[in-house]
């Protein structure tokens, strides 16, 4: 028998499953691919808090800035004082991995999660591994299979995302001019109701798009500004944007994607992943010390989480929602507000890839003839 049972060996499941196991814990992790960190479904681009959680050499490049490109055609470029850091982000799992393996973490891959079933003192967990059904015990389940969770289907049937974007990207063979800014592309010819980027990782550049009802169309518009290159690999995936109502139960939690614990306005889930993650290992400990893993006693998870970031995923939510009803002629619109050197001052001093509400709210605040074009979007000429 483990003490406990990990699905999934992303980084929020792989933090996890470090921290357990640096406390001393007998924990098994299991993960549905035969390699950590394929398939890759993200661009990689983080702070510098994601850095500081492991020891990596992932880094591919380290940007200071953004251009953002309107529906008009027109651009802003943003600086930040702090870098933004892009890495592989196969080799970034596998290093998170790593890290949990040296302490003691017991690491399947090609298994994939079944089902589990609850006792009076423990939780045996199914799943398959080369055409065999295995079945392991332990006193707690953490769920960290990603957007699609299969512990969250089978273990919390009443809690649906309710809010997701679908994602595309290529990496592609061609290196961007300014390797020093990612660009990020707005308006309805790229996305519905998100956005669109291009982010320079070296001799390659990572291009995708994300939004509701997305289409293939929508990403070429943005593939084809950079002359067709080569497509070096293709992924997509869906990103939830919103997260459950409960992240906890009997024996178990959810984290990062799982529970939906994803930044809103960006669609990235890697800090909020492996916060969580951390998070939950505390938890489990806690639990174990009181001996008892009921939902009452983990509950104290979701508390953890929400004091950490739960009000800033909450503030993200609401301005993704009022986002994703701007039309293109407000958007074109707030280009020339947002040019204002003193916004531009606002956004390079204040500017936070895992707290974006903060730099949002500072610009209304500077500029309030922005807020019309929010709550109340110009209509797009019939």
């Amino acid at each position: 028998m483990y003490d406990f049972v990990v699905v999934g060996a992303g980084p929020a499941g792989s933090q996890c499953a470090y921290k357990l196991g640096s406390l001393g814990y007998s924990v098994l992790q299991i993960e549905e691919h035969r390699s950590v960190g394929k398939p890759v479904e993200c661009t990689g681009v983080v702070s510098r808090r994601v850095t500081s959680m492991v020891k990596t050499d992932s880094i591919v490049n380290r940007v200071h800035g953004a251009h953002i490109y309107f529906p008009s055609g027109k651009n802003v470029h943003v600086s930040k004082n702090e870098e933004t850091i892009i890495i592989d982000r196969e080799r970034f799992d596998q290093d998170v991995s790593s890290a949990a393996i040296g302490e003691g973490v017991e690491l399947r891959m090609n298994s994939v999660f079944l089902d589990a079933d609850l006792h009076d003192g423990s939780i045996t967990v199914k799943y398959r591994k080369e055409g065999n059904v295995v079945e392991e015990n332990a006193m707690a389940l953490v769920g960290a299979d990603g957007a699609g969770s299969t512990v969250r289907r089978n273990l919390y049937p009443n809690q649906k995302v309710r809010r997701m974007v679908s994602a595309y990207q290529v990496e592609a063979a061609v290196k961007m001019k300014d390797q020093d800014s990612v660009d990020v592309y707005l308006g309805s010819a790229y996305s519905r109701g998100f956005f669109g980027w291009a982010a320079p990782a070296g001799d390659l550049t990572r291009i995708g798009n994300a939004g509701f009802g997305m289409s293939r169309e929508l990403f070429l518009n943005i593939f084809k500004k950079f002359l067709d290159p080569s497509k070096l690999s293709i992924n997509g995936g869906l990103i939830p944007i919103r997260t459950l109502d409960r992240t906890y139960g009997e024996r178990s939690v959810l984290v990062g994607d799982a529970g939906g614990i994803v930044k809103p306005l960006t669609g990235g889930g890697i800090y909020t992943g492996m916060l969580s993650g951390e998070l939950a290992a505390e938890s489990l400990n806690m639990a174990y010390e009181k001996e008892n893993f009921s939902a009452s006693s983990l509950a104290v998870y979701q508390s953890m989480w929400k004091k950490a970031i739960g009000k800033e995923l909450s503030r993200d939510l609401k301005i993704q929602k009022l986002y994703s009803k701007i039309t293109d002629t407000s958007l074109d619109a707030m280009e020339s507000m947002l040019s204002d050197p003193d916004i531009l001052r606002k956004i390079s001093n204040a500017g936070d890839i895992d707290f974006p509400s903060k730099v949002v709210i500072g610009i209304l605040i500077k500029k309030p003839s922005l807020i019309k074009h929010i709550f109340f979007p110009t209509k797009e000429p019939s």
